[in-house]
């Protein structure tokens, strides 16, 4: 008997500890931990700027490596989202997707998981100091009711592992990163309308240098003679086809929207758009090639798919900078 009231009591207390926590319990709740990344900040945005490379240091990820994963909305940016469908109770099945970014220094995202209320958001925090990034990670609930308070308790125990585990996962990703000396990003491109023509070159720079020259000669005399001018901008050249022995390209100059050119092989047309990864260049177009290499380097390792041909947008005029080291060039490549 003296057992058996001893068990009551216990019994009693966790009751009543329990509608105590449900009374009495966080309404809201934050966590955060912390980790400073040898890199600057715009290094670890490209990491969280998107979920493409999430899995690379999600320490979620290794929860379960079979789960069912997909992407929606754009790449990278507000609107990202990310999905995943695990028959692992631990992980289960839920959504994450961003709703606001600061570049290079902030990306929130809120999260929905199954049969859990409400939508917690989580933060990505980047403080670069001295080309180090301090990196915090946080996690914020509000409006938590009911028994989901008793839950909220146990936020830090069962979520700060995680949390260290994942920052850890990534700073040792980015400090690893390979050596990429261009300046390339994630962008959403908008086309351009351009005047062009198509031609087709010996994959070889001195030809493609002779043909572009020519090309661009004859949409200008084009141009000219159906009175359109140059709108704001800069030539640029779209890839149509590529392979080992020549390229295919057109070559144009940006006009406005309503131009109109009759002309056999001079036309009006528009420059791809939408998600592109993009690289800024500095020197000799002879160069190039190294940059694009760069590109698809950049691709692979944050996750990206290639799916199309690239184009370039010229913006020095080497008529007018004879030094070629300060020669621009843009390079974009569609991916998804």
């Amino acid at each position: 008997m003296k057992i058996l009231k001893i068990i009551g009591i216990i019994i009693l207390v966790i009751i009543l500890l329990g509608a105590g926590a449900i009374v009495f319990g966080p309404t809201e709740v934050h966590m955060e931990r912390q980790a400073t990344i040898d890199a600057p900040a715009d290094m670890v945005f490209a990491e969280i700027q998107g979920f493409r490379s999430f899995d690379k240091f999600s320490a979620w990820s290794e929860i379960d490596t079979t789960a069912e994963i997909i992407f929606n909305g754009p790449a990278t940016g507000v609107g990202a989202s990310y999905s995943w469908d695990s028959e692992n109770p631990d992980l289960g099945k839920g959504t994450i997707e961003i709703i606001e970014v600061d570049r290079n220094m902030k990306v929130k995202s809120k999260m929905s998981f199954e049969g859990f209320p409400g939508e917690p958001t989580a933060s990505w925090l980047l403080d670069e100091v001295d080309g180090k990034t301090n990196v915090t990670y946080t996690y914020d609930q509000e409006n938590i009711s009911g028994i989901w308070k008793l839950f909220a308790l146990g936020t830090e125990g069962m979520l700060s592992p995680m949390y260290e585990r994942t920052l850890e996962k990534l700073k040792s990703r980015v400090e690893s990163r390979p050596n990429l000396t261009a300046m390339i990003s994630v962008e959403e491109a908008e086309a351009i309308t351009f005047a062009g023509i198509e031609i087709t070159a010996a994959n070889s720079v001195e030809d493609m240098s002779e043909k572009m020259s020519a090309a661009y000669g004859a949409v200008m005399l084009a141009m000219t003679q159906n009175d359109v001018s140059m709108d704001e901008g800069y030539p640029l050249a779209v890839t149509t086809s590529y392979d080992e022995t020549s390229i295919s390209m057109i070559c144009g100059i940006p006009v406005a929207d309503e131009s109109n050119i009759e002309n056999g092989e001079v036309r009006v047309m528009k420059s791809p758009e939408g998600t592109a990864v993009r690289a800024i260049h500095f020197g000799d177009y002879a160069l190039l090639e190294e940059t694009h290499n760069q590109i698809s380097e950049y691709a692979s390792y944050y996750g990206y798919e290639i799916t199309g041909y690239p184009w370039e947008i010229y913006v020095s005029d080497p008529s007018k900078e004879m030094d070629t080291t300060k020669w621009v060039t843009e390079v974009y490549y569609p991916v998804k």
